[in-house]
């Protein structure tokens, strides 16, 4: 997990940072450029996933704002926090969030993958996990590391949750425990919950984890394609390289740069370079007397290093899932595909896998936060953001000439195109009727189909 996190950061010490031996044999310390597609990878995941058009409903109103006013609170911050959360998960492999009251307030933790430990769990299930956070208090020679370990155990529809700090004054070390209450006064230092509902979930991409079958913790989206970051982001060292030694030179012999003594009218002797000494173009050497300037023009390697880079970011998108040409470089930075997806494209395929994971932990989360909450519901519904597969414009027109073609009906059309709820269907179809007497003719429905003519249609059927 620390090598994906590395690649994740932007900077791997034993790639990114390496020595190089000059032509007069002297080492220099060398960097090389990166494209950081890593973190791009993860970035897309996380917006395949989730936009602000993602819906959560319950199947009451009241219940449905209750619950958007805690996942958007102050202390929570769901929109902001949550796709910063799932980028983290498809970077780690893990990610965890736990639900718990503080000050009367429900609050959601998000918790990065590897300060997760699992001690309990039935195949990839994980019902027993051992979360670790550190802080520092004071300054200097008083500066003290706290090290809070909390324990999240589920089982026989019981949630327990322990926690326990500890206190040192030097950093690689624990410590010796202290009282958890003394910093944490309005925390629960030992609870137990009977409930059907874990208040934690753990979130892991879908996919297969063949770095360890055993272990239950996921794999990250990037584990498997690090010798393809390697090889991206040496080319694109090489692209840049490539502007820096292949820039044009202009060869003069060493005599012809030194500053000559030239008298002015007054006599006074001054002297004088007639080369711009600022200007690196130029390049004194030796052995050049009596001999012409010498211009060096390389011809830069440009299309063959881009179109290297495409075939890299092919194998890359390809690699996670993303398909290929959903990345494209053209000399000046990726870009992502903006056209719409088909439904049979390895994009789509993707993200639908991935989304049976998102909706399954984020049901858990809504459920455990009704619960510490008193929220009443009966059902929960996460309508997922399509309009990268389909316009939604488009989407809804089809739905509209569905139901004119009598194809579908009027509630199929409202729940499947515009996600109404049921509950709010009835109400809604009230609605459009009484405006519909008001401004059609009688006879005629708000999309302007005659009832009659709908009735001839279905005799027809």
């Amino acid at each position: 997990m620390s090598i994906w996190k590395s690649w994740y950061r932007g900077n791997v010490n034993d790639f990114h940072y390496f020595n190089m031996k000059m032509a007069d044999g002297t080492t220099k310390n060398c960097e090389r450029l990166t494209m950081n597609m890593p973190k791009k990878v993860c970035e897309d995941f996380a917006k395949l996933l989730w936009s602000e058009k993602v819906q959560i409903k319950l199947d009451k109103k009241k219940s449905t704002e209750r619950l958007l006013e805690v996942l958007n609170s102050k202390e929570n911050n769901f929109k902001v926090n949550f796709p910063d959360f799932l980028e983290r998960t498809f970077a780690l492999g893990t990610g965890v969030t736990v639900e718990y009251k503080k000050d009367d307030k429900t609050i959601i933790d998000y918790i990065d993958g590897d300060v997760v430990i699992p001690y309990m769990y039935t195949n990839s299930y994980i019902n027993g996990l051992i979360t670790v956070s550190r802080f520092i208090k004071g300054t200097d020679s008083k500066k003290k590391y706290y090290t809070h370990i909390t324990y999240h155990e589920f089982k026989d529809n019981k949630y327990t949750k322990l926690n326990e700090l500890y206190k040192s004054s030097d950093e690689s070390t624990v410590g010796r425990e202290v009282n958890f209450n003394d910093i944490f006064p309005n925390v629960l230092e030992h609870e137990e919950v009977e409930t059907d509902n874990p208040h934690f979930q753990v979130w892991k991409p879908v996919i297969a984890n063949n770095f360890d079958t055993d272990s239950p913790m996921g794999l990250s989206v990037l584990a498997n394609q690090i010798d393809k970051f390697k090889a991206i982001d040496t080319e694109y060292d090489s692209f840049n390289r490539e502007f820096r030694t292949g820039k044009k030179r202009v060869l003069v012999d060493r005599t012809a740069v030194k500053k000559k003594p030239e008298a002015d009218e007054n006599g006074n002797v001054n002297f004088v370079s007639y080369f711009d000494n600022d200007d690196e173009v130029y390049v004194a050497i030796a052995g050049m007397d009596n001999q012409p300037v010498k211009e060096i023009d390389f011809n830069l390697r440009y299309q063959e290093h881009i179109s290297s880079i495409n075939a890299q970011l092919n194998y890359i998108s390809a690699g996670v899932g993303l398909g290929q040409n959903y990345y494209n470089f053209d000399g000046q930075g990726v870009k992502t595909a903006t056209e719409v997806v088909s439904e049979n494209s390895d994009t789509y395929r993707t993200k639908k896998h991935h989304e049976l994971m998102v909706n399954d932990c984020l049901c858990d989360l809504i459920k455990a936060i009704c619960e510490i909450e008193n929220i009443p519901y009966k059902s929960i519904n996460i309508v997922f953001d399509d309009s990268i597969i389909e316009d939604e414009s488009a989407l809804i027109k089809r739905g509209i000439e569905l139901y004119q073609n009598n194809t579908i009906s009027l509630e199929k059309f409202m729940k499947k195109y515009l996600h109404y709820e049921d509950s709010e269907i009835q109400e809604e179809i009230a609605k459009i009727q009484n405006e519909n007497r008001l401004v059609q003719p009688e006879g005629m429905d708000f999309f302007g189909i005659n009832e009659n003519q709908e009735e001839t249609i279905e005799e027809e059927k």
